[in-house]
């Protein structure tokens, strides 16, 4: 199983996926638009558009760096909302996936922390929720979501989880944003019904980090269910979050 677009074993580029690499700190963006069942069924996607930013020296830069990204993301994250037709006065809910407890899996609770609302104005339309874990909770995460999206009238659901890669180098450096909605646990082999467009009957956007790597791709015969984040992923995950929170609030502010 793969979580970034560009980690399924096919060569994109013959499908329409471009690779561009920006003037600063070493950057490249791509991006892919899946658009119909026909593309979908052949490269077992999702249908819509997936973008994605690597910055394999995120964390040799420092604020120069993470703020460029961030003006990065704003801007696809604004050209997304646009071609999904969402308006300045519709309803937003925010969703951090993940488990909080882990360190490697808490990118969705830290930008859930990052992203001020005004809860008490009558004019509030941007809401968020943290639905933890299953395991936690007995609840699966997407009735959850479905429930406060029905209840709420939301237009539409933009969730954050940490990933899975297949390579280290990526750990912590690539982003990547889709409007295919997202399916909780599935990094982790653990497969639930997605959280999309089909289950919310609204637009969903997600964005993700890979924090995780299985150690059997980094090694053969490594046990299966072993798996493996950076040393500093504490810190990691702070400033990642902290480049999300900042693109989301200016883009909804």
């Amino acid at each position: 199983m793969y979580d970034l677009i560009d980690e399924c074993g096919e060569d994109l580029k013959k499908y329409g996926y471009t690779l561009k690499k920006l003037d600063k700190f070493g950057i490249t963006i791509g991006s892919l638009s899946i658009e119909d069942e026909m593309e979908s069924e052949e490269h077992n996607m999702k249908c819509g558009d997936y973008f994605i930013l690597n910055a394999p020296r995120l964390y040799d830069f420092g604020l120069d760096c993470q703020v460029y990204i961030s003006d990065i993301l704003k801007e696809r994250l604004s050209h997304f909302l646009k071609t999904l037709k969402v308006r300045k006065k519709d309803r937003v809910l925010i969703v951090g996936l993940g488990n909080p407890d882990i360190t490697a899996d808490r990118l969705g609770k830290e930008v859930f922390d990052g992203i001020k609302i005004d809860a008490l104005s009558k004019n509030n339309n941007i809401f968020k929720f943290c639905p933890n874990i299953y395991f936690s909770t007995g609840i699966e995460t997407v009735d959850l979501v479905e429930m406060i999206v029905k209840c709420m009238y939301i237009d539409v659901v933009i969730i954050i989880d940490s990933l899975s890669t297949n390579e280290i180098y990526r750990l912590g450096t690539s982003f990547q944003i889709t409007t295919t909605g997202m399916t909780p646990g599935s990094g982790v082999v653990r497969f639930n019904r997605a959280i999309d467009h089909e289950s919310m009957g609204v637009p969903c956007l997600s964005i993700g980090v890979p924090f995780m790597i299985f150690a059997s791709d980094l090694k053969e015969n490594s046990p299966e269910d072993l798996i493996l984040a950076p040393k500093d992923v504490r810190s990691n995950v702070e400033i990642v979050a902290s480049i999300i929170s900042n693109a989301i609030s200016e883009v909804l502010s």
